[in-house]
């Protein structure tokens, strides 16, 4: 049995009410170009949007994929991931409640690394790059995803939840 414990947190932890200005500064001290997880709901009720106006006003490209829901599955993540590979996107911003988190979690840790999700469950295949930055906004108080470094991802051919726990899963920055 392990006598010791670990705490972990992200490089810089940003909060109060105009936390959310330092995005910009951020993205561009991580990357030249975003992908952008959210939800529809965030979408609807104009998160999104900030978000966008800001690396507009920075003037860094961006893509976006909003089609994450309240579990985010492997197939989630593996178009989230289709699309960052595509777009050569080299940081990730995530906006929402743990769901996106975790989605974007996957998704910048599968860009360097490749392969599936699950591989990475208990080490079966060890993650040997580090992820692209990960910037995390979350709009709920609740998993506390955007300060841990777990990933619980829903693998849909086996309608299990995975729960993946490694360092590299751990945000850069949360706002």
């Amino acid at each position: 049995m392990k006598s010791y414990s670990e705490f972990s947190i992200p490089n810089s932890v940003f909060y109060g009410k105009n936390a959310l200005s330092q995005l910009g500064e951020q993205v561009k001290a991580y990357g030249k170009k975003v992908l952008l997880i959210s939800d529809r709901i965030i979408e609807k009720i104009g998160h999104v949007k900030t978000c966008q106006n800001i690396l507009k006003e920075i003037e860094v490209s961006y893509v976006s994929y909003l089609d994450v829901n309240t579990e985010p599955t492997d197939l989630h993540v593996d178009r989230a991931l289709q699309l960052c590979l595509a777009e050569q996107c080299d940081v990730i911003v995530a906006i929402g409640g743990g769901s996106c988190i975790d989605a974007a979690k996957a998704v910048a840790v599968l860009t360097t690394n490749g392969g599936y999700i699950g591989d990475y469950i208990g080490g079966k295949s060890p993650i040997k790059q580090r992820p692209i930055p990960l910037i995390a906004i979350p709009t709920t108080a609740g998993t506390g995803s955007e300060v841990t470094n777990v990933t619980v991802i829903t693998n849909t051919s086996e309608d299990i939840k995975m729960m993946i726990k490694h360092s590299a899963f751990l945000p850069k920055v949360a706002i």
